[in-house]
């Protein structure tokens, strides 16, 4: 997969550029006051609370998981032959990949574990810590969809035997996954293809901008090299009702928006009246 450090953006068409302004360069359309006006800019004034306040978050019970659970799950596919010992090897390994024999990966873990014991104090204050991370409640992003518990979408890519994946990640900061499968078999897979996923404006109010520009995945952010991957466990991470355009060489350009995922709670909103306007009208 191409990302934005590695392609030649100097002489590629960006998928979404700015258009030239109608009727003139206007470089400055802020209204400005007459010397002598003595009103009060009532702009300047702070506005009430939001009801995005974390207070005011809506409560998603079914997305929230022990993170013993997620730590497992990291812990077995990264080490499929190691078993560990307690909850700081589960939580030690569970967020480190090391490579290695069983032996010196254990012998690493305890290095650490010695670290923390001089900071905590005693070896029974260190594995207390982990248990009580442990048995939180989590909401986490990247899992890939659990059978029977997670919603996925699947569309067929054009001219190919893969499928984009898209399924629901953290509802509190309103993040989806992104993944690609083999359409047969459903199965994920790694970058099968070359391409570019690119976030661009809302496609049906694009005049409005936004945040615009090359995406890659979780697993290249976070410094992983391409063929250092584990199978199939490559994603990326995208925001509920984000616009998305995908280019592969040689094909025609895909597009398409995240879902939104309607709130449980209705969202909290200051005492103030409704105008009732059409969102969308005829031209």
């Amino acid at each position: 997969m191409k990302t934005a450090s590695t392609s030649k953006s100097s002489k590629r068409k960006q998928p979404y550029e700015r258009s030239k302004s109608v009727g003139g360069n206007l470089k400055n359309t802020r209204a400005v006051a007459a010397p002598n006006d003595t009103s009060t800019d009532s702009c300047s004034k702070p506005l009430p609370p939001s009801s995005s306040e974390p207070s005011a978050l809506p409560a998603y019970p079914s997305s929230l998981v022990p993170a013993r659970e997620v730590y497992l799950e990291v812990f077995n596919k990264a080490y499929p032959n190691l078993t560990p010992r307690d909850d700081y090897d589960v939580l030690t390994l569970g967020s480190t990949r090391r490579t290695g024999t069983n032996a010196e990966i254990q012998a690493w873990v305890d290095q650490r574990m010695e670290l923390n014991i001089t900071r905590s104090g005693s070896r029974e204050a260190v594995l207390e810590s982990a248990k009580k991370i442990l048995d939180a409640l989590i909401a986490p992003t990247g899992l890939k969809p659990r059978p029977g518990r997670d919603t996925g979408h699947i569309r067929p890519i054009p001219n190919s035997k893969y499928s984009i994946r898209l399924w629901p990640g953290n509802p509190y900061v309103n993040e989806y996954c992104m993944d690609i499968v083999d359409t047969a078999t459903k199965q994920p897979v790694n970058s099968p293809f070359e391409f570019d996923l690119w976030i661009i404006p809302d496609l049906d109010t694009p005049w409005l901008g936004g945040p615009a520009g090359c995406l890659r995945s979780l697993e290249r952010n976070f410094g992983i090299p391409q063929h250092k991957i584990l199978p199939g466990e490559e994603k990326w991470v995208l925001r509920d009702g984000q616009s998305c355009l995908i280019r592969r060489p040689g094909e025609k350009d895909i597009r398409f928006t995240v879902p939104v995922r309607k709130r449980r709670n209705p969202p909290i909103t200051e005492e103030v009246y409704i105008l009732d306007f059409p969102k969308v009208v005829d031209a």
